[in-house]
């Protein structure tokens, strides 16, 4: 019962109160007739419940598929068609019908529910929405709103309709990128050399003997002549360059909402350039690497290469179970918000009622208690735990919050500041990673081909107090004559100016965009200067230039020349 269904019963039975102390019939049978009428409207509100609710079915289409499973794109449009029947039933108004959504998509406003004005059997409505960032999208189900004709009654239930789809990353078209043989006619220095192979292109590589079987076009008629013998021309072919890229999925990567994390920008610009790469004829391969250890997938070409590498970067980008943290109070109620969009049966008072306890007497410090007991006894019952691990539940904060974490990955929750922090974490936490990228680079190069180009996508702004550890396996690559990138996403996807910032404005938010990119700055520079000693470019993914860089190391390293402002 709503709150205006209960004033018009407390209205009507003081009425009935009062006609029946003084004697006057006529307040009393009005008073009594109202008591009643709200009884034949909660019977037929109920009757709707129990027989409407369970007859209902749903279908979603999801860009013309209705599978269960399936795969979309980050950044591109979605189309869905929800099909609703009731089994032959009539289905009459008012009833709110609203498909439950995750944050890792963008809807328009009200576009996912529908408010049904008229009597139906079977109703359609549609939606679009564009997804944020790389990972995992599920859809979970729908939630009703059943209500009466004077909104005295309501009822929310949630039926499962269970979809789940891997979200591939976006990339960016930069053209078609072919490499040019012969760009400058400069002798490269020693030790550097072109990478060459005999093939079908139009430089001369080198001069042999005839073999039957050769085509006559190539034979080289005036040296024939000058030696007496027939000799072939060979001709040169680029050998492909191999694209290493080491992705990051430490938590600083991953701490934010889809969309905003470091790690889709990480993404969109690896697929940006292996998608270049590939169209060109190179290959491409990536190492992801977090606390949980390494993928590898080796090197890739052609367009299912590129589709494997998209699938290995959308299961890299899904988030993992986070680290153990304190229990917050924002923790506590984006889990009590999500369990009231997908479980409200669960904080029903009817189903879940608390025992009445005496203490705390201070009122918020009683609801605070009642929202723990009720987010405790919900996960229990999701968990199927036993009555000794509900009440564990009560009293450890560290296993309320892990269960609280592991809902909301489960429901396809980013990891936001509250649960885990962003800054803070201490030295060893980066210096743990640092050393993992440093040992797979070491491992990477002593594999590594002729003139390969390295990648990395990792957070070393906030990780460069100890870059120290990563330098010695950088100084490595480049004594292999490879070229190496380290690609930095920025917290505020902006790439750092050099200059001074002119604030916008005088609010709050201001000042803090501005510290931030301050901050983003100082540590940007000293990154640089770190990096510019050893011959390494350092790209920041805030903007499209990093891709633009990694495609102009490409190119020279299939000269084996060193680029303007760059020392060796």
């Amino acid at each position: 019962m709503t709150a205006p269904g209960r004033a018009v019963l407390l209205v009507a039975l003081c009425g009935l109160f009062a006609g029946l102390i003084r004697g006057q019939a006529t307040v009393s049978a009005l008073a009594l007739s109202t008591v009643l009428w709200l009884m034949l409207e909660y019977a037929w509100f109920q009757w709707r419940r129990i027989r409407l609710i369970p007859r209902l079915q749903f279908q979603r289409v999801v860009n013309d598929h209705c599978d269960s499973n399936g795969t979309l794109q980050a950044g591109r449009l979605m189309r869905v068609e929800v099909r609703i029947s009731t089994g032959g039933t009539v289905c009459h108004p008012p009833l709110r019908i609203e498909d439950v959504l995750p944050e890792n998509i963008d809807v328009q406003q009200s576009a996912h529910q529908v408010q049904v004005s008229s009597a139906f059997r079977s109703a359609t409505f549609t939606w679009s929405g564009r997804l944020r960032g790389t990972g995992q999208l599920i859809l979970p189900g729908f939630r009703i709103i059943l209500q009466d004709r004077h909104g005295f009654f309501r009822s929310e239930s949630f039926v499962p309709c269970r979809q789940t789809f891997r979200v591939l990353p976006a990339w960016l078209e930069t053209g078609e990128h072919r490499p040019l043989i012969k760009r400058m006619n400069a002798i490269p220095r020693h030790g550097i050399h072109r990478l060459q192979r005999a093939g079908m292109g139009s430089e001369l590589l080198e001069l042999r003997d005839y073999v039957p079987g050769d085509p006559p076009k190539s034979i080289a008629w005036k040296v024939s002549a000058r030696r007496d013998r027939l000799m072939t021309r060979q001709y040169e072919s680029e050998v492909p360059i191999r694209l290493q890229l080491f992705l990051d999925g430490g938590i600083s990567m991953r701490v934010g909402g889809f969309g905003s994390r470091l790690l889709d920008q990480a993404c969109f610009v690896a697929a940006s350039v292996a998608r270049n790469a590939l169209s060109a004829g190179d290959s491409a391969g990536i190492v992801c690497f977090d606390e949980r250890g390494l993928h590898t997938l080796g090197q890739q070409t052609g367009d299912r290469g590129f589709q494997q590498l998209l699938q290995t970067m959308a299961d890299f980008a899904v988030n993992p179970r986070p680290l153990l943290t304190r229990l917050t109070t924002e923790l506590q109620q984006s889990t009590l918000a999500v369990l009231n969009q997908q479980f409200p049966q669960l904080l029903n008072p009817r189903i879940n009622s608390l025992p009445f306890r005496l203490f705390p007497l201070l009122p918020w410090s009683r609801r605070r208690q009642q929202n723990r007991a009720l987010l405790a006894s919900a996960i229990a019952q999701l968990s199927g735990m036993t009555v000794e691990r509900q009440v564990q539940l009560l009293l450890d904060d560290a296993l309320l919050a892990a269960c609280c974490q592991s809902f909301l990955s489960q429901c396809g929750m980013a990891w936001l500041a509250p649960v885990v922090p962003v800054r803070g974490r201490g030295f060893h936490d980066s210096v743990t990673r640092l050393d993992t990228l440093a040992q797979t680079l070491v491992t990477a190069v002593s594999r590594a081909k002729d003139n390969e180009v390295f990648v990395i996508f990792a957070d070393l702004l906030e990780s460069s107090h100890g870059i120290s550890r990563l330098l010695p396996a950088l100084r490595l690559a480049r004594s292999r004559h490879h070229r190496v990138v380290c690609v930095c996403p920025t917290p505020v996807f902006r790439r750092p100016a050099p200059t001074t910032l002119e604030l916008p404005g005088t609010t709050a938010e201001d000042l803090l965009l501005a510290a931030e990119q301050t901050r983003t700055r100082g540590l940007a520079t000293g990154l640089q200067r770190e990096l510019r000693r050893l011959g390494v470019v350092a790209a920041f993914s805030g903007e499209n230039s990093a891709i633009h860089a990694v495609l102009t190391e490409m190119d020279l390293a299939r000269t084996g020349r060193t680029g303007a402002g760059v020392s060796r």
